[in-house]
């Protein structure tokens, strides 16, 4: 038969662990390791007292770069520095200060007309000294002093392209061109680069159940090694409400010689056109024109039927619906009187 105690060893070994913790001195224990933790403390503010070196990370800030120039990619951004002080001072440098980078000013290169941007250790040097407590010491830093590099670019004006996708609400449609202010830009590249462009694009953008004109602002693309005037433009893009009319048109041929005849069935066309509501009433016959050659109704004579298309129209309205496309028609030779 077996025993109980075998049936549940995980029991029997947490009673055990019980009555060990029950026997240990815990009281002497937890006194022995807090003075253990305070001599550490003590020990640990003690050598923050005492001087130590440190190196630190200065970064460098290039701004107001003219548009012609491009930087080097060897020109420093950052100066290391090394500096002397108590370890306390030192772990404020660590853990709650954040130095100012060093700025370079690159605006007198155009200003002043100057060939050169040069950083002296002097302007260096002041730059680390007046963002360090009193009690600090600067041992050194790296680079000491340089030289600002630069290529300067060559320029070229291009026209800018709105990359705009518009799904206006229906009954809505465009009502004229989409227009980017401004409309062409200066770019700063190399010979090589400026060879290859022809335009400039904006970010791609699209605009969905539109049912007003929209005015929005777009950034330019990027281009490698390209500076750009204008990194933004605003777009107009103009949305009505359309509407359809209809309008009829005779069918003319000018040039038909006076020795002939012609009849055409029908003698008119019916226009469809969809047209901004604010132009409705502006569209009118006089707009439109439907002119035939002559040459085209004797080239067609034997099947009696000519294709029909405006020769005249709007630049502002979409390609109108022509009802019908074809005509037929009879040409008869005048007999002499």
């Amino acid at each position: 038969m077996l025993r109980l105690d075998n049936q549940f060893p995980f029991k029997s070994v947490i009673l055990r662990t019980k009555v060990f913790f029950r026997k240990w001195q815990w009281k002497e224990t937890l006194t022995f390791l807090f003075f253990v933790l305070l001599s550490a403390g003590f020990w640990y503010l003690q050598s923050l007292q005492q001087d130590f070196e440190m190196e630190i990370v200065l970064p460098v800030k290039y701004k107001n770069v003219p548009a012609d120039m491009i930087l080097s990619e060897n020109n420093p951004e950052v100066v290391v520095f090394k500096v002397k002080d108590k370890g306390l001072a030192l772990l404020n440098y660590s853990w709650l200060y954040t130095f100012a980078p060093l700025e370079v000013n690159l605006k007198s290169l155009r200003e002043n007309r100057k060939q050169e941007i040069r950083v002296t250790e002097k302007t260096i040097e002041s730059n680390i000294s007046k963002q360090l407590i009193a009690s600090t010491s600067l041992l050194g830093f790296e680079p000491q002093s340089f030289q600002v590099q630069y290529v300067e670019l060559l320029n070229k004006e291009l026209p800018v392209i709105a990359d705009v996708s518009v799904s206006p609400d229906p009954g809505f449609q465009i009502s004229g061109s989409i227009t980017v202010t401004p409309a062409r830009v200066h770019v700063y590249a190399s010979s090589a680069i400026l060879d290859t462009l022809s335009a400039l694009k904006t970010e791609s953008v699209e605009l969905k159940k539109v049912n007003q004109t929209k005015e929005i602002t777009l950034r330019l693309q990027k281009i490698a090694g390209v500076q750009i005037d204008e990194d933004k433009v605003k777009v107009l893009v103009p949305i009505e409400e359309f509407t359809e009319k209809r309008l009829t048109v005779p069918v003319l041929c000018k040039d038909l010689p006076e020795s002939y005849t012609l009849h055409t069935f029908p003698a008119s066309i019916d226009v469809l056109c969809n047209i901004p509501m604010s132009r409705f009433k502006e569209l009118t016959e006089s707009d439109f024109e439907i002119q035939i050659p002559f040459r085209e109704f004797e080239a067609n004579r034997v099947s009696g039927k000519v294709a029909v298309c405006l020769s005249k129209q709007p630049d502002w309205i979409a390609p109108p619906t022509l009802s019908p496309d074809t005509v037929e028609f009879i040409l008869e030779q005048n007999t002499a009187p």
